[in-house]
């Protein structure tokens, strides 16, 4: 099957303001062309298994680094930027697509997490797991040169524990970078026509960084510490107004959830929705629940339960007609239905929990990592079943399968 790669996804920009004038979310558009490969990430072998979807053959295995797991495509689909996150790692992986090679490794600092690539594809913004004398860098790299354009040391005052940053994410227009300060729990908003600094606090470990697909908003999922008074949810920042306040903060439920981490949050493809999922920590990956909010009035729709454990991910398909939810706990991925959100099937796959999935950009097929087997499975997306598993790795470590550039994580372009 050929790959449409002229797919072109509206991006809708808006300047986040940090201390002028609001621009009232100016629109700008990003085109976003779908590559012929799909790339699986493994970080437990440190290769990227090169997949044709019209053969599902391997056609190249690539070796990056270990612990790369986590990267990102440029919008023009020729390079994916990969990290490596593993204890010891320093070094940003780059791969040309249409050469099917690693043409470049970029030392950035302590454990390069995941790249994200701006909408205007002139910058890959890293950060770290791990501080660099004592502060939390963010890498800018310049993707025509491949060489590093900026630094950004963030000062922290608390002690590193774990992680100290997660995912980043930019704004629409390509000015804003946002990232996380897990140290001192901080959502951090670097502005690029300056490189000034904007620290905003938050009640609780921030994970996930989400702008509205209107541009008007950002939506950083916390974590939470508790049932009671801190629960998961997301904060809500109008991006439209001076000093980007805080307008609203959105809580799960957690109806049957013994544990609690709020992990991701994302947009339905119409942008009418957000999902936030309940995971669980580290070491009870027992969560399974996903808050439906509506973005408009900032109210819960509904809470769905999933067959899927310890569940982090919600990836839209191109058409917007699913969610597939994919996890850290168990070998399910769980289908939901991105009108009703009604839990359409659970899917068993492979032999370990289940990562990350691409989609080709007619929805038809879904390949799906899986961390245990470290192998893609593919999903028929009109049938919901498995048909077929490509040998990628064939061992433990499977991480990120990606194709097309997105803004975050699991958002598709629009």
């Amino acid at each position: 099957m050929q790959l449409n790669k002229n797919l072109i996804a509206a991006g809708i920009a808006a300047a986040v303001l940090i201390g002028g004038c609001a621009t009232g979310g100016a629109q700008k558009s990003a085109n976003a062309n779908w590559p012929s490969l799909v790339v699986h990430l493994h970080g437990g072998s440190g290769n990227a298994y090169l997949v044709d979807p019209a053969s599902d053959l391997v056609v190249a295995t690539l070796k990056t680094e270990n612990g790369a797991g986590l990267g990102a495509t440029t919008p023009d689909a020729r390079k994916v930027y990969v990290g490596a996150e593993a204890e010891g790692g320093t070094t940003v992986s780059v791969i040309d697509l249409d050469k099917r090679a690693v043409t470049a490794r970029i030392v950035t600092g302590n454990r390069p997490k995941h790249p994200a690539v701006s909408p205007d594809g002139k910058f890959a913004m890293i950060n770290h797991w791990g501080l660099d004398n004592g502060k939390l860098r963010v890498t800018f790299i310049d993707t025509a040169t491949d060489k590093i354009a900026r630094n950004i040391e963030l000062d922290v005052a608390g002690q590193a524990k774990g992680p100290t940053s997660m995912h980043n994410a930019w704004s629409y227009d390509s000015r804003y970078a946002f990232t996380l300060d897990r140290v001192d729990d901080n959502f951090v908003v670097i502005d690029r026509n300056d490189w000034s600094v904007k620290k905003i606090k938050t009640p609780s470990k921030p994970h996930y960084v989400t702008p509205s697909p209107d541009g008007k908003e950002v939506w950083v999922t916390i974590e939470g510490k508790d049932k009671d008074k801190e629960r998961p949810g997301a904060l809500v920042y109008d991006l439209t107004r001076p000093g980007m306040p805080q307008i609203a903060r959105v809580d799960m439920p957690l109806k049957q959830q013994n544990v609690l981490e709020g992990h991701h949050g994302n947009f339905t493809q119409d942008g009418k929705h957000f999902y936030i999922l309940n995971r669980g920590p580290g070491s009870k990956l027992e969560g399974n629940e996903i808050a439906v909010f509506d973005t408009a009035t900032k109210q819960l729709v509904t809470s769905i339960d999933t067959g899927s454990t310890g569940i982090g991910h919600t990836y839209n398909t191109p058409d917007g007609k699913y969610a597939v939810v994919t996890n850290y706990g168990n070998n399910t991925i769980s289908i939901v239905d991105a009108k009703s959100f009604k839990l359409v099937k659970d899917i068993q796959l492979g032999k370990g929990r289940m990562g990350h999935i691409a989609f080709t950009p007619d929805s038809r097929w879904g390949y799906v990592s899986n961390a245990g087997d470290g192998n893609l499975h593919k999903i028929d997306m009109a049938k919901l079943e498995a048909v077929k598993e490509i040998k990628t790795g064939n061992a433990p470590g499977g991480s990120q399968v990606l194709n097309v550039w997105t803004n975050v994580f699991e958002e598709l372009p629009r």
